[in-house]
């Protein structure tokens, strides 16, 4: 026990000596702060591996902080994974529904030129561009069927008019020109 304690005050007095030597051949004051930080936790892992080793941990302290981190690590890698696959699934589900759509409305003598599905957690967002401009009672026959094949809320339904490769109803673009004038913002 003696030799024990008298091989690690040893070892501290030999790095307390680098430790010095170190400090003085840094060049500036700036790198001597970082040098400092450093060699400190160095000084405490020293200061401590003596009595983790008394404790009898000193040997299971790296295998359990491995063992930790792989565990957290498979979790995270898990977690990814589960993201990933969702993340490709809502985009093969709108896919899908982005060609069923319209196909299933068509059958039912509706025209439409484009569908746009978006998924939200558990909410389906969808925006339909007819050939026609949509009156009330299109809009309601195209929601209605929408809610009873594929669940979207008629809340979360818009259905426009394309004419010509261009939206004509409901355009949310901001470029363009104004109602008001030839101007772009719209500011008068």
């Amino acid at each position: 026990m003696k030799e024990a304690i008298y091989s690690w005050i040893k070892c501290l007095a030999i790095f307390y000596i680098l430790l010095t030597m170190l400090i003085h051949l840094v060049p500036t004051g700036k790198y001597q702060r970082y040098v400092r930080f450093f060699m400190g936790l160095l000084l405490m892992v020293m200061l401590i591996t003596p009595m983790l080793s008394i404790l009898e941990k000193a040997k299971t302290l790296p295998e359990s902080f491995s063992s930790l981190y792989q565990q957290e690590e498979k979790k995270r890698l898990t977690l990814d994974m589960e993201n990933l696959q969702k993340s490709l699934l809502e985009k093969g589900v709108e896919e899908q529904l982005e060609k069923n759509i319209p196909e299933f409305l068509k059958k039912k003598g509706i025209e439409v030129t484009a569908c746009k599905v978006h998924i939200e957690g558990e909410l389906l967002k969808a925006c339909l561009w007819t050939k026609e401009v949509p009156d009330g009672e299109l809009e309601r026959g195209i929601k209605d069927e929408l809610a009873a094949n594929w669940g979207i809320r008629e809340e979360n339904c818009e259905v426009l008019a394309w004419e010509n490769g261009k939206q004509t109803m409901g355009d949310s673009s901001p470029s363009g020109t104004s109602a008001y004038s030839n101007r772009t913002s719209g500011i008068q």
